[in-house]
């Protein structure tokens, strides 16, 4: 399937809480046998949702044995927060893991939004316009560490002096930049420094949001084709669709969450129910889903993305 002429692409993320180096590991080997576009980690200090006494894996780290422990499949953060680390330090080390990986990084960026991490480890958590702010100034310094040779930027929230980023990473001019979010300081962001934008919602979501990132490249003189439409939500996917519903219910539920208020945020039913759901998100514009996958990670669904779905998406 084209979508914008672009190849549809599906990815997964792995959600690195409640779980194992072994159970994650394995996953992530399972999902770049079954053929997938992309794979995801995420960038949390606890996990996102219940008790907050669970594992949840440093970010870095794992990023850097993801790309160790894989040959083909491209590797990214589904999404780095701007508040966790300053942009020198995620420059390097995203430029190092897209050495190590052999130019196979998607690099991301967001707004950050985990209060109780924040104030768990003491980190400050300012106010949304200011983090979107420091979104901005982050991703101008990340590209241009990457591509100059010494960076020099003053800033409201961020100053680098005569800053060199060596090695560089494989990919040029730069590896692909995902900004996450969809609120008009992500979207402006995304518009200024991206290759891509990574949203959630239903495809009439989609449809708005695109909308709205087109409004905003036309104002800044930019090609809103240029930018990769993302999606990101969770999947239940069985060969009957009440199986896809207790699934997603009992999904749901482990996240303290309520299906029906999330169901703009899934994929859900049997292969043919989901192949069409997919064509919706193409009709939006998206042209890269991420499926959320979490611990205990059952890799059936998502070979019947790539046994059963696909075929049916010509």
């Amino acid at each position: 399937m084209i979508v914008r002429g672009r190849p549809l692409r599906i990815g997964v993320q792995i959600q690195a809480q409640r779980t194992t180096w072994e159970s994650f590991s394995s996953a992530l080997l399972g999902i770049e046998d079954l053929g997938f576009d992309t794979v995801w980690t995420f960038d949390h200090l606890l996990p996102f949702s219940g008790p907050d006494d669970g594992a949840a894996f440093e970010t870095s780290t794992t990023l850097a044995a993801m790309a160790v422990m894989t040959s083909r499949i491209r590797i990214g953060v589904l999404v780095n927060g701007v508040l966790y680390r300053d942009p020198g330090t995620l420059a390097k080390s995203a430029a190092l893991v897209d050495q190590i990986s052999g130019g196979r990084l998607e690099f991301s960026l967001g707004a950050a939004w985990a209060e109780r991490e924040f104030r768990a480890y003491g980190l400050a958590c300012p106010p949304l316009a200011e983090r979107y702010e420091r979104l901005d100034e982050a991703l101008h310094i990340v590209r241009s560490l990457w591509t100059e040779p010494r960076t020099t930027f003053v800033g409201r929230h961020y100053r680098v002096e005569d800053a060199p980023c060596e090695p560089k990473p494989v990919q040029r001019p730069h590896p692909p930049i995902m900004v996450g979010g969809s609120g008009a300081g992500s979207l402006r962001a995304a518009a200024r420094h991206a290759t891509s934008v990574n949203i959630q919602g239903s495809p009439a979501v989609c449809v708005e949001r695109a909308a709205r990132l087109a409004g905003i490249c036309e104002q800044l003189g930019r090609d809103v084709a240029d930018l990769e439409l993302s999606w990101h939500g969770q999947l239940a996917l069985a060969p009957a669709h009440a199986q896809a519903e207790a699934a997603a219910r009992a999904i749901a539920a482990g996240h303290g969450q309520d299906l029906e208020s999330q169901r703009g945020s899934w994929l859900l039913g049997t292969p043919e129910e989901v192949a069409e759901q997919i064509r919706d998100y193409a009709s939006a514009g998206v042209s890269h889903l991420v499926l959320g996958v979490g611990h205990p990670f059952d890799l059936e669904p998502l070979r019947l993305v790539q046994e059963q779905v696909r075929p049916l998406l010509g």
